[in-house]
């Protein structure tokens, strides 16, 4: 066998490793249930509606929102709305940070972790830090904005 060969044969084998470990954090990564927090919580509801959103239930996300919202929109135009947007990235997460209540209002902090495919020595990995603002109706809460998920897109 000759130096080229062996160099291939070592590049094959490289590849086919990091192909391997790929699949195995992806298996690794999916499926993991998520402890939900109370639901008559601020900081509870905009969990739900991550969830929901991740979950692609958007009819259960727009549940979520106050129907008091400025520039009131239907469900539809919301979904309408929220998927007429080019879908770039292949992933996002998120992790809740401090919530605030004052009275009826709260605002929980939420830091957006999303994954756009990108060349292989690009980063494709980026940190948003989104506010939410909620009101609080009877004994639960509801978001009143952001209402565009542009996140995701």
């Amino acid at each position: 066998m000759n130096s080229s060969s062996k160099w291939l044969v070592i590049f094959a084998g490289i590849i086919g490793a990091l192909a391997l470990i790929a699949v195995v954090l992806v298996l690794s990564t999916q499926g993991k249930n998520v402890t939900l927090l109370a639901a008559d919580t601020p900081q509870g509801i905009v969990q739900r509606y991550l969830v929901a959103l991740e979950d692609q239930d958007y009819q259960q996300a727009y549940a979520y929102l106050s129907p008091n919202m400025s520039g009131t929109i239907s469900y539809n135009d919301w979904l309408t709305q929220n998927q007429n947007s080019p879908a770039t990235q292949t992933g996002w997460r998120a992790t809740l940070g401090k919530t605030v209540q004052t009275g009826g209002y709260a605002t929980v902090d939420v830091m957006i972790e999303t994954s756009y495919p990108g060349g292989v020595m690009s980063s494709s990995q980026y940190n948003m830090p989104i506010t939410f603002d909620l009101t609080e109706t009877g004994n639960s809460w509801l978001i009143t904005s952001p209402t565009y998920i542009y996140w995701i897109y």
